[in-house]
């Protein structure tokens, strides 16, 4: 290497143009400012131990159950570098497969009623999609929007929420509440291998992705292929998602709106409803390129002080609160834990039910929710009275008080917010339009303990 020349890294290489390109200087110049980096040879990054070892350990970290092959996380560790070792050696061979996934059900956040499809890989898949994702997103996360906030390193709700707040105090006020009809299942796979392809030029790293989209999905037995989606349950679907809205994400940010994505899930803030309007039907166009649809009911004009939905939350007339159907979905999910009819002591039910508090209330602590959490706190302390006495009665009070619930080890919801939080505060000048402070801390805010009975 001579003293001028500059090192590079092996993984990049960059596409310039030919020295006998017919193009004008001017135009030559302007293409390579476009210029893309693609990563080259980075299939041994996947296989390599280290990747490997370290795609293990997320796996197990996130638990989750078996797949086709019927191995849960506990069997496959009992003999895990076997496993690992059999895994690097097919991809080192250009030999390995995915098996089918697993076809589950959920209830749908939205509606518990309809069930939600889930493709659930086996822990060999995961281990290897999660290798794959641990190479990919350093090459890929970095160009991604800011207004993009899922599945994210660093990244999260709470910063989309606070986002669409510090907009909102910026004029843009106007909202394409906008929901994309059914994202996973009709992702394209050419689409997604194009949009990967111009970043990633190793073919067997290219050829790995494509047979995680079309392993076969086994359902009442029978196995059937794909010719759309990414498997919702896959590691590498949430990565799949984020490189093909950011085609979204851009042209968006092109015209000058403000927008915050999270995953699939996103909403559009302008200046004006004329604005919203042009916004929506633009978004429409964009995605028809990308070969997705935004659902037609679930879409709408609206705008702070109207109210719209978002990761949860509800905003209305510049107060941010917990929407109705979460709330619902929590008082379920405590209805179920404290059924009374149970072989379980008191124990037992607390240690489910106070990491279900805690994360309520970390999640949904940061909004301005000091009222409705109280009125929980009062519910969920009748819940465990009437389990342990198996009747709601009218000295449930009495014979249990609050401070013995307490010395059992049962969390308060006004106890386990965080000290940052979301708020409004107002300022009556000009025409009163609000002034949005994204946080503030409070004093005297009790800690939640992480203390069971």
């Amino acid at each position: 290497m001579s003293p001028n020349e500059k090192p590079t890294d092996e993984r990049f290489v960059e596409a310039s143009p030919k020295p006998s390109d017919s193009r004008s200087g001017r135009e030559r110049v302007a293409s390579q400012r476009k210029t893309v980096l693609k990563a080259h040879s980075l299939i041994d990054k996947v296989y390599s131990w280290d990747n490997l070892w370290t795609a293990w350990r997320k796996v197990r970290a996130n638990k989750g159950v078996h797949g086709l092959d019927r191995v849960t996380i506990r069997a496959y560790e009992q003999d895990v570098e076997t496993h690992l070792r059999e895994l690097q050696r097919k991809l080192m061979e250009d030999r390995y497969e995915p098996l089918p996934v697993r076809r589950a059900y959920i209830p749908k956040a939205s509606n518990p009623k309809q069930m939600r499809p889930l493709g659930i890989p086996t822990v060999t898949d995961r281990v290897c999609q999660q290798a794959v994702y641990q190479v990919l997103c350093p090459i890929f996360d970095p160009l991604f929007s800011v207004r993009s906030f899922g599945f994210r390193p660093g990244r999260n709700a709470h910063r989309a929420i606070s986002a669409a707040i510090s907009d909102a105090e910026e004029g843009f006020r106007s909202v394409v509440d906008a929901d994309i009809t059914s994202f996973f299942d009709r992702l394209d796979h050419e689409v997604v291998m194009s949009l990967v392809s111009t970043r990633v030029a190793d073919g067997r790293v290219l050829r790995l992705i494509k047979a995680f989209l079309k392993a076969g999905v086994s359902e009442n037995g029978i196995i059937s292929v794909p010719t759309e989606g990414s498997p919702q349950g896959g590691v590498i679907s949430p990565l799949l998602a984020n490189i093909v809205l950011d085609a979204f994400d851009k042209a968006i940010e092109a015209k000058g709106w403000r927008h915050v994505r999270y995953a699939d899930d996103f909403v559009i803030l302008t200046r004006s409803p004329e604005e919203a309007a042009h916004a929506l039907a633009y978004a429409k166009e964009v995605l028809g390129t990308l070969k997705l649809s935004l659902h037609e009911t679930k879409t709408r004009l609206t705008g702070f002080h109207e109210g719209f939905e978002f990761l949860g939350f509800h905003f209305r007339r510049f107060r941010l609160g917990i929407r109705a159907k979460s709330l619902e979905r929590f008082k379920d999910r405590v209805r179920f834990v404290t059924r009374r009819n149970q072989g379980r002591n008191v124990d037992a039910v607390l240690a489910d039910l106070n990491p279900i508090i805690r994360g309520y209330a970390n999640y949904f602590g940061v909004a301005e929710v000091t009222r409705s959490f109280r009125k929980l706190d009062k519910w969920l302390r009748m819940r465990v009275r009437s389990f342990r006495l198996k009747r709601r009665v009218r000295t449930a009070n009495r014979r249990l008080p609050t401070k013995k619930l307490v010395k059992w080890g049962m969390l308060s919801l006004l106890d386990c917010r965080p000290k940052l939080r979301f708020s409004y505060t107002r300022s009556f000048v000009a025409r009163e339009r609000p002034r949005l402070l994204a946080m503030r801390h409070p004093r005297g805010v009790a800690q939640c303990g992480n203390s069971t009975r």
